[in-house]
């Protein structure tokens, strides 16, 4: 009885628990790949490009943290049962999200978070999912027209374009094993519901009313 009691209350389904080690190692090595390429497309879609040690190892190691704040809570879910050690850790990884969002790097909190939740909280309504998906899209057109304001319908600005979306891709994918429910039966009421909603629209609209006003 106790073994089945266990069993009824797991926060992720029975499955070999991911190597520690490894998980880390492919979590922040593949940021540290990331950060790199990203560092890069910042250049490329600079009007005055200009290269820094200070600002590239920040940028690098930002996305380097941000790896293995991921990796972390993918090994912990596969793991963990108690629900509150997991949020613990979950937070963690939400915690290792920010240094994404320093500097300009602040417009694209809502792609980040919007896209996350519409592809990860699959317990959620379609509706829900589509609207947080309408967040994310909207600093993508942003930065798009303004690649195109400062460089016009040229490979460059396509280039920028088409990297922007393979690096938010990427990202976007690793937050799923923060912004991913917890499978122990455990929801929210429908008012806290809304009220979480409401208040994550909130935070990811703040950068875009920022950048508008800063423009």
């Amino acid at each position: 009885m106790t073994d089945l009691t266990t069993t009824a209350y797991r926060l992720t389904p029975t499955r070999t628990p991911r190597p520690i080690v490894s998980t880390l190692g492919i979590g922040v090595l593949g940021a540290f790949a990331l950060g790199t390429v990203a560092r890069g497309w910042m250049r490329l879609i600079s009007e005055e490009p200009e290269f820094s040690w200070s600002g590239t190892l920040f940028i690098v190691i930002g996305f380097t943290i941000f790896g293995l704040g991921q990796s972390i809570v993918a090994v912990a879910r596969s793991r963990v049962q108690a629900r509150w050690k997991l949020t613990s850790v979950r937070i963690l990884g939400a915690v290792t999200m920010l240094p994404l969002f320093v500097g300009a790097g602040m417009l694209m909190f809502p792609t980040v978070i919007g896209g996350g939740l519409a592809t990860a909280r699959t317990d959620w309504r379609k509706i829900t999912r589509f609207l947080f998906g309408i967040v994310a899209v909207l600093p993508v057109l942003v930065v798009g027209s303004g690649l195109i304001s400062s460089f016009g319908w040229s490979l460059r600005s396509v280039a920028g374009f088409v990297q922007m979306l393979a690096i938010y891709a990427a990202i976007v994918w690793a937050t799923r094993f923060t912004l991913a429910p917890q499978r122990d039966g455990w929801r929210l009421s429908r008012r806290a519901k809304v009220v979480a909603a409401v208040g994550v629209v909130a935070c990811a609209s703040l950068p875009m009313v920022a950048s508008v006003g800063l423009g």
